[in-house]
């Protein structure tokens, strides 16, 4: 490639870096025109069963991983209607305003936004300036005409849909064996509760849409050579709604789904996946960092200086020992909220079910294993994930733990792909 096609690929990706960073402002600062009483009164609504839920989360007592995420979900509530006067409206959208209070129980989100909605006066202001927090163009306008009892229900529905149309597009593709890989993942994300979080929905709902438009628009991505850019929009997405929960499903599952779709020598296909990586984390990470240039830029605050803080803290060893017995320690946790009966018996049926075909004789691929062994490279990525952002997933695992389930269908897809026809064909 020479210099002058870099510069050229180099200048497109700032520019769609620039165009999305002035979007996300743009669209923030529309909702936030959005009249905030309605919404407090749907939140305000909402209360009896958020108190419920502050000091315990879990849906199912013993399984900490079938969290509501009420503790996040309570920070962005309190984000969507927070008002304050004694800042213009872009220093709002920029600095993330709310209010703080603590209890006798500690400091718990769902007593400040009760606190809020109350009128209690709260014992200080402070601001959540690293994130975008671009959840808020859904959840407010969600906000102006619904309870979050009702938006519980709807966001049950539509995932539900979403996952069901997903498994459509997968068998209009006669790609039968990513289908089956997909479905067996979907209890690994914990499913059984993400319906009822706020936070926890956001990477599925991203995920499952970006499988439908990959799904349906595969050939025209391909010939168009738009791939590189649809994973670079698709990480600054994931940057711009998310909440830093399991982001890395938004990369993996889409991935796996390309490498299927157009599966090359095992050479050919590990250079595919490093370079749409790529791809993704510049758009992850290069929108992220846009939200920190701005606040500094428009507000003369130090967010840069504050977010490079906290990702060293976020990335340091676990356990305060050596990455590598961090890393142990991190998978240990992580994996563990698997080790029940539920899991292993979904294993084992597929498995069953897998061995059962095979002897049939009618499904068996008899071709070389070749490029296959890629999904395996592919299954492997949430281990990087953690070697990398320990301290985040070792503190977080009752979430972070869903990052496997992206693991479950790069493995289940390429056992099917190593040992089975490929129905497509």
């Amino acid at each position: 490639m020479g210099k002058r096609k870099i510069s050229g690929v180099v200048a497109s990706h700032i520019l769609i870096l620039i165009s999305g960073a002035a979007l996300g402002i743009v669209a923030l600062l529309l909702v936030h025109l959005l009249p905030t009483e309605p919404m407090k009164k749907h939140v305000y609504w909402s209360m009896g069963m958020l108190e419920k839920e502050f000091t315990d989360e879990t849906l199912i007592d013993g399984f900490d991983a079938t969290l509501t995420g009420s503790f996040t979900d309570c920070l962005m509530l309190e984000h969507a209607v927070y008002t304050s006067e004694k800042h213009t409206l872009l220093e709002q959208v920029l600095h993330m305003y709310r209010g703080e209070s603590h209890s006798p129980e500690g400091w718990w989100p769902g007593y400040s936004l009760k606190d809020y909605l109350e009128n209690v006066p709260q014992q200080w202001e402070v601001e959540y300036s690293r994130y975008w927090h671009g959840y808020l163009v859904i959840l407010k306008p969600l906000l102006l005409f619904f309870s979050l009892n009702i938006i519980r229900l709807m966001n049950a529905s539509l995932q539900l849909i979403m996952a069901g149309l997903v498994l459509i597009g997968f068998c209009e593709k006669k790609a039968y064996l990513p289908a089956r890989g997909f479905l067996l993942s979907l209890p690994f994300l914990f499913f059984v509760s993400t319906y009822a979080s706020l936070s926890l929905s956001i990477c599925f709902y991203i995920m499952t849409a970006a499988l439908l438009i990959e799904l349906k628009s595969d050939e025209y991505l391909n010939r168009k050579g738009l791939y590189g850019k649809f994973f670079l929009v698709l990480g600054m997405i994931t940057a711009y709604f998310d909440f830093l929960t399991y982001p890395l499903i938004t990369l993996l599952y889409p991935l796996c789904v390309y490498l299927y779709l157009h599966e090359k020598s095992f050479g050919e296909n590990i250079v595919g996946m490093v370079k749409y990586s790529m791809e993704w984390f510049v758009g992850y990470m290069g929108l992220w960092a846009a939200k920190w240039v701005l606040v500094d830029l428009f507000t003369g605050s130090a967010v840069i200086e504050n977010a490079l803080s906290t990702i060293l803290t976020r990335t340091q060893s676990a356990a305060g020992g050596s990455r590598a017995n961090g890393l142990i320690s991190v998978l240990s946790k992580n994996l563990a909220v698997y080790g029940n009966w539920c899991y292993v018996l979904l294993i084992a049926a597929w498995l069953l079910i897998l061995l059962l075909r095979l002897k049939r004789g009618q499904e068996k691929n008899e071709n070389s294993a070749g490029g296959k062994m890629a999904y395996f490279v592919l299954a492997l990525y949430p281990v990087g994930w953690y070697f990398v952002t320990q301290n985040h997933a070792e503190e977080h695992w009752q979430f972070t733990c869903r990052i496997l389930a992206a693991g479950v269908f790069a493995g289940v897809t390429g056992f099917e792909r190593l040992l089975c026809k490929q129905w497509k064909e």
